[in-house]
């Protein structure tokens, strides 16, 4: 069966895999959600960091995350003790999309946050873990401000755009409020750091494959710094009618950061029919059965389903 993955390993021999841990996906760490699964690398030695419910409260329990004695989130210094973990509360169809091409990649990078805390540690601490993390997990981290952090993820992602994508639209009131509130700005920011992050990084012949809703916007941001990058955008969880969709304010600025992408994937055909319809009505392009004709080049959307390693299920038998 075709797949995101294989036809990515097809085209180059890098991947860099743009994901968050909880903001959706990746190999820096793992963490489990309330509202959606976890995409995360449990077999590159990624750090295993318990998921809160939000951010801000994990800078106590940092200790027995990252480290085998107690870890200074004020503080903390390039002598600091901690070790990776593998994460066993990962995104399974992720990292099985991934290992299925792996002998036909050169190198792949996670890109994604650790899911604690991180305003207390110095900048000594940083580099060191960024150097450990590139040469013991092939994962960098993306260094998000607390704050920043939580009112991306647990205002516009989770109250917001989750519902919308899972046709429970909230209120009206309640749903201006957040439409006109610092969440998606703060999602634009994170967005924005993920895409700095990766172009540091980025060299010709990678491929950047974006994992998930909470990162709608970065592959427009990544087309801007890296326009002859080739992009995958691969959406997790569902895509709803056009008639919900809409009810987004700012729905013009989600699908034309995800049409930055070269390749668009699905779980289910219905899915991405939602999609390309949506992206018909709303800004007004061509949707064809395989993809989007945008004013300058076209964007194949296909269905990829993803989340069974059917490989090892026909091995145990």
């Amino acid at each position: 069966m075709d797949s995101l993955a294989s036809r990515a390993a097809a085209a180059a021999n890098n991947v860099v895999n743009a994901a968050t841990t909880a903001l959706g996906s990746n190999g820096a760490s793992g963490l489990a959600k309330r509202h959606q699964t976890t995409h995360t690398n449990s077999g590159a030695g990624s750090p295993r960091v318990q998921r809160r419910l939000s951010r801000s409260s994990t800078a106590r329990t940092a200790s027995r995350s990252l480290s085998g004695t107690r870890h200074e989130t004020n503080g903390g210094s390039h002598s600091t003790k901690w070790h990776l973990e593998n994460n066993p509360h990962c995104n399974g169809g992720l990292k099985n999309a991934v290992d299925s091409v792996r002998y036909r990649l050169k190198r792949k990078l996670w890109v994604g946050t650790l899911g604690v805390g991180t305003d207390g540690f110095r900048e000594s601490l940083k580099r060191n873990m960024e150097w450990r993390m590139r040469n013991e997990a092939d994962s960098l981290p993306v260094w998000i401000p607390d704050g920043e952090f939580a009112t991306c993820y647990d205002e516009f992602c989770h109250q917001v755009l989750w519902p919308c994508l899972h046709y429970a639209i909230p209120d009206a009131p309640k749903t201006k409020s957040f439409y006109e509130s610092e969440s998606y700005k703060q999602y634009e920011a994170v967005n924005r750091r993920f895409a700095e992050a990766i172009a540091s990084v980025y060299q010709d012949g990678d491929i950047i494959w974006v994992n998930d809703y909470h990162l709608m916007l970065l592959p427009a941001m990544l087309r801007q710094k890296l326009p002859n990058a080739p992009i995958g955008f691969f959406m997790h969880v569902a895509f709803p009618s056009s008639e919900i969709f809409r009810c987004l304010s700012v729905r013009e600025e989600l699908l034309h950061g995800v049409l930055g992408a070269d390749l668009i994937g699905f779980q289910t055909a219905n899915y991405a029919r939602h999609f390309r319809q949506t992206v018909s009505r709303i800004l007004t392009v061509e949707a064809l059965p395989k993809g989007i004709q945008t004013e300058d080049r076209f964007v194949d959307v296909g269905v990829f389903p993803m989340g069974i390693d059917v490989l090892h299920l026909k091995q145990e038998k």
